[in-house]
């Protein structure tokens, strides 16, 4: 990616901050492509039942899934916000507007993902022995959705304007369009069918994959 205003990101000139860049554009990849296997498991998961008694026994049928997305996402998110925010940090001259919408979009996408963090773990792991009640279980699988929901609708804005800022010119801009149109679809996972949702999942990771490589 380039130091100048509106353009690309560029690694600095010198060796040492040339290796910084490089570690946390990989830091981005290996974030991304961790965030896509577990939306992924996710995505593999059967419809939730629409009765709220149903819901306790979907998360015990589902607990192997949900409890290997969890982990991956702890480390997703670790990942992939370290590495942004040096690339990011690593740029010559101040942020450009599109780089300050798509790294706020995608500050936002990965806040989203630690409430799905959250709310998977206390679906899967015990706190104090408490027993959630059926409700409260539904009302907690709601809000996971929710929030994989909101991630997705940042990583829309972040493709669009991310992909404006990269040295891929035109490729750039399309696959952020076409990335982010997926987004915003794939972002009703109650509604679309499960090869969308793992349709989508891939994509994550390699949009995000193609974005930190395209500024190489």
């Amino acid at each position: 990616m380039t130091g100048t205003t509106g353009g690309p990101l560029v690694g600095d000139t010198t060796p040492r901050r040339a290796i910084h860049v490089r570690a946390h554009r990989w830091l981005v990849i290996v974030g991304a492509v961790l965030t896509g296997v577990a939306l992924l498991l996710l995505s593999l998961l059967p419809d939730v039942p629409a009765e709220v008694g149903a819901v306790t026994a979907w998360v015990e049928r589902g607990h192997s899934l949900l409890s290997w997305s969890d982990e991956l996402l702890f480390f997703a998110v670790i990942c992939w916000g370290a590495g942004a925010r040096g690339l990011v940090g690593a740029r010559e001259a101040g942020p450009s507007v599109r780089i300050s919408v798509g790294g706020t979009a995608l500050a936002v996408a990965l806040v989203a993902l630690v409430v799905v963090l959250l709310a998977v773990g206390r679906l899967v792991y015990p706190v104090f022995g408490i027993h959630l009640s059926a409700e409260v279980v539904a009302l907690v699988v709601s809000a996971t959705f929710g929030a994989l929901h909101l991630a997705l609708l940042g990583f829309a804005v972040a493709a669009v304007a991310l992909g404006w800022s990269t040295r891929a010119g035109l490729t750039g801009r399309a696959v952020g369009i076409i990335a982010a149109a997926a987004f915003v679809l794939g972002s009703f996972p109650w509604l679309t069918p499960h090869w969308w949702n793992s349709a989508v999942a891939v994509l994550v990771a390699g949009w995000a994959t193609f974005l930190a490589l395209a500024g190489d």
